[in-house]
């Protein structure tokens, strides 16, 4: 059976990046068609079992129209982004229309109404959980998104954000989404990540997107082994 790199993300949780990555260092066993690559069954199950990785090749169910693919937290903040040194005002609403400026995915059409969105949000409550982070989101699906996105903002100064802990925020993940259930699933697979201090620590040398991705990627399959 031949396995596809889509598959192979989804198998294993890691983002189209990590396995990439991987092919060009010749860490898995891959065949080339033209510009295809795939993947044999047998071989990736002996690369898994050497290398202790947890991987389910099990044959997926046809998926309908309405049907939608969990997307991980690594491929959502590919179609994110992140995004440094950004410049902000003293208050939240700046801070949040010079990220949201900023985030490249969102259409600029759009991106008025999404800071309204997000600072009515956080006058509601605020998303700064602690720790120099917040997670700001809207109340509402975003219907002109194809898929869900997270977008990593790294200030070029911290803003006092009415954070729980009073402590000034200098990270922001915005968590974008077209349906309500891709919202909870990355809030609560970045909450998971956010609770570790090692990941917590390497935030702080604001990493370029690759980094992140690859941080992300090796604490997913560390927590699968």
């Amino acid at each position: 059976m031949e396995i596809l790199i889509s598959e192979l993300c989804q198998s294993i949780g890691v983002s189209r990046t990590t396995i990439e990555r991987w092919i060009r260092q010749g860490k898995l066993p891959v065949s080339k068609k033209g510009r295809t690559y795939s993947f044999h069954a047998r071989d990736l199950k002996n690369w898994a079992e050497k290398n202790h990785i947890a991987l389910n090749l099990e044959p997926r169910p046809a998926q309908g129209p309405e049907t939608k693919v969990e997307v991980s937290l690594s491929t959502a903040l590919e179609t994110g982004g992140v995004y440094h040194d950004i410049d902000t005002g003293s208050d939240v609403p700046s801070v949040i229309n010079a990220c949201v400026e900023r985030i490249e995915a969102i259409p600029d059409e759009f991106k008025t109404d999404l800071v309204q969105q997000l600072v009515q949000r956080e006058e509601a409550l605020s998303t700064g959980i602690g720790g120099g982070i917040a997670i700001p989101h809207p109340r509402t699906p975003l219907e002109y998104l194809e898929q869900p996105m997270v977008s990593a903002c790294f200030l070029k100064n911290p803003v006092d954000y009415h954070a729980l802990d009073k402590k000034p925020v200098s990270t922001l993940f915005f968590i974008l989404f077209p349906e309500l259930k891709f919202h909870l699933h990355l809030l609560s697979s970045l909450a998971l990540y956010l609770r570790n201090k090692q990941f917590s620590e390497f935030l702080k040398t604001c990493p370029e997107q690759s980094e992140l991705i690859e941080k992300i990627d090796a604490l997913h399959l560390a927590d699968k082994t």
